[in-house]
């Protein structure tokens, strides 16, 4: 990535106040709710799409395909690949608008994954991978910038863990639709792996049409003026100095999350023979609590701060990395598989903290500069990873993530959103949590911070479209 691209703005100065002041009114209670009921249904239909594709993946790779553990490492560096360039994609997709940059990116999702039911080998593999990938990403960066068009300073957290709550009921359901059919195609022919490809197939075909479904869904999304006016000032993509701790920590989550996706489902798959039923009974109970737990953890990260949910999540994260190294039990293993997804609803903290430091008008540009960064090592980490399993076995590649997750702990000690919020940055008079207070006892606060909640907006505004 040159860092003297024209795509770039580096330590842009903040926008004259007239480039973002609402050219009318905010959208209404009305308009909210509907922005909330077509983002839930997009949540649900594009997370349904996504899980369906991952349960039967790691079979359909290996009994369809031939696939083993390795080799799907250097599957996910090539998928990866889009995610590192999607400061690109943005700045062409958020010209579009927000809504419009979304519903283009389900779609492209949604024909990437119909793809993978005419793949026949490896090397077939790797169009439908850089399709999905294309839309899957930049779908990452855009829902929760459009989720937290509609939250309220100091609710940022409890408005991300209602809609992490609804695309796990999507999981749910996805699972479940993939067990039922499992469970009736060994049922009725007595060998799952011998008649299972052509379900497996029709699956992928599933998955690409919930896709296209969230896509036709969120394009009716509400737009206000004074969105659109934030849009219009917005940079193409940013690169600030003062966003560089929220950079790093989502270089260091992109690389942590390449060992895990890459190597966890092979381990209990090809490690320790766990057949296709199995892993998505597994994802099913992953999906149901999370789905219980997604707003109470929101809560508590507007509760307690995002320091402090992080310390907590980053810490959590060592001890399941370490569980996959060392155990020997598929019991023991289950149950971190089920922590590491669990933990993943903690990254609502790092969503959060950029959030509340940074300008509106930075906010999905940085998403996506952060995503991009996170897929900094998509390629390396990978690779680096399947030589480990390769040369000295599976527990390797984790021992391996335990650097990131390490340093990620020392980083996130760094977090003070008073002293961090930019110039411009729009007032958040919830952050004086309480948590952060006991942690940060000596900090001084902001003079932002001193703004009361009446001095807040009545109501928020939705991203627009140019």
């Amino acid at each position: 990535m040159a860092s003297g691209s024209s795509a770039i703005t580096a330590q842009r100065a903040p926008a004259a106040p007239s480039a973002v002041a609402p050219a009318a009114p905010t959208l209404d209670a009305g308009q909210l709710r509907r922005g909330f009921a077509l983002l839930a249904v997009t949540t649900f239909a594009a997370t349904l799409a996504l899980n369906v594709t991952q349960a039967i993946s790691p079979n359909f790779f290996r009994d369809e395909i031939g696939m083993n553990g390795s080799l799907n490492g250097y599957l996910i560096a090539i998928r990866e690949l889009p995610g590192f360039l999607l400061i690109f994609v943005a700045a062409a997709l958020l010209r579009l608008g927000m809504a419009r940059a979304t519903s283009l990116s389900l779609a492209i999702m949604g024909v990437g994954y119909v793809a993978f039911a005419s793949a026949g080998s490896f090397p077939g593999l790797i169009v439908p991978s850089l399709v999905a990938s294309v839309g899957f990403h930049s779908w990452l960066q855009l829902q929760d910038a459009l989720g937290l068009s509609l939250a309220r300073p100091g609710e940022e957290g409890s408005v991300l863990g209602r809609f992490r709550a609804i695309g796990f009921a999507g999981t749910v359901i996805a699972m479940v639709l993939v067990l039922a059919l499992l469970l009736g195609v060994e049922h009725f022919t007595g060998d799952l792996r011998a008649n299972q490809g052509s379900w497996l197939r029709g699956l992928f075909v599933v998955s690409g049409i919930a896709g296209l479904i969230g896509a036709i869904t969120i394009a009716r999304f509400p737009v206000s003026e004074d969105a659109r006016a934030v849009a219009r000032a917005a940079p193409a993509s940013t690169w600030r100095r003062e966003y560089g701790l929220y950079y790093v920590l989502s270089f260091l989550d992109g690389s942590r999350m390449q060992i895990y996706f890459a190597f966890a489902p092979f381990v209990l798959v090809e490690e320790f023979r766990v057949n296709a039923r199995a892993l998505t009974t597994l994802l099913i109970v992953s999906a149901l609590i999370n789905w219980r737990t997604g707003a109470w953890i929101g809560r508590l990260v507007d509760r307690y701060g995002e320091k402090r949910m992080l310390t907590v999540g980053y810490s959590l994260h060592l001890v399941v990395f370490l569980g996959f190294a060392f155990s020997r039990n598929v019991w023991l293993l289950y149950l971190t598989y089920l922590g590491y997804n669990f933990l993943f609803l903690f990254s609502i903290g790092t969503t959060t903290y950029l959030r509340k430091i940074c300008r509106r008008e930075d906010l999905a540009p940085s998403l996506a500069m952060g995503i991009s960064l996170a897929h900094l090592t998509a390629i390396v980490v990978p690779i680096v990873g399947a030589a480990l399993w390769t040369r000295l076995g599976y527990q390797f590649p984790f021992l391996f993530g335990t650097v990131f997750v390490l340093i990620s702990i020392l980083l996130t000690q760094r977090i003070d959103i008073a002293r961090q919020r930019v110039p411009g940055a729009p007032p958040a008079p919830a952050l004086a949590h309480a948590g952060e207070r006991t942690l940060d006892s000596t900090s001084t606060p902001s003079p932002a911070l001193t703004r009361t909640p009446e001095t807040e907006p009545a109501s928020a505004t939705a991203p627009g479209e140019d």
